[in-house]
């Protein structure tokens, strides 16, 4: 039997993202708890709610930025992504990389933080000790 950051993570990165990719928004809503929030990189870049979160991904969908490489990293409750790629972050200033650590509760995600460096995410991850691989 799977560890819950096992099934954690399958949940983020097989069926959420596979939903989005899939352009199946409503079974990525259904992973979502209701009351979801995400807290983007600047204080002022916040989504409450399942509805807000979907539309914000769907927006990121359509831009098509290209990514060189993804990471997924587990950690109990959090689930750490990291994506880079030239045009990943804000259109005013790209920042090649970004790293989102989601947080899930009874398979539900239920908060989403943005974070610009790989180390900081894995420590608010809690998995901290696995920032350098060997």
């Amino acid at each position: 039997m799977p560890s819950i950051a096992q099934e954690n993570l399958e949940t983020v990165m097989i069926d959420f993202f596979g939903a989005l990719r899939r352009g199946d928004f409503g079974a990525a809503a259904g992973l979502l708890d209701p009351d979801v929030s995400w807290q983007g990189l600047r204080e002022d870049w916040v989504c409450h709610g399942r509805e807000e979160v979907v539309e914000t991904f769907r927006w990121g969908l359509e831009q098509r930025r290209e990514i060189d490489a993804l990471e997924f990293t587990r950690g109990g409750e959090q689930v750490v992504l990291g994506a880079r790629g030239p045009s990943i972050g804000p259109a005013e200033e790209p920042l090649g990389q970004i790293f989102n650590v989601f947080t899930l509760r009874d398979g539900r995600i239920v908060r989403i933080d943005d974070y610009r460096g790989r180390r900081e995410a894995l420590t608010a991850a809690g998995v901290a000790e696995d920032a350098d691989w060997r």
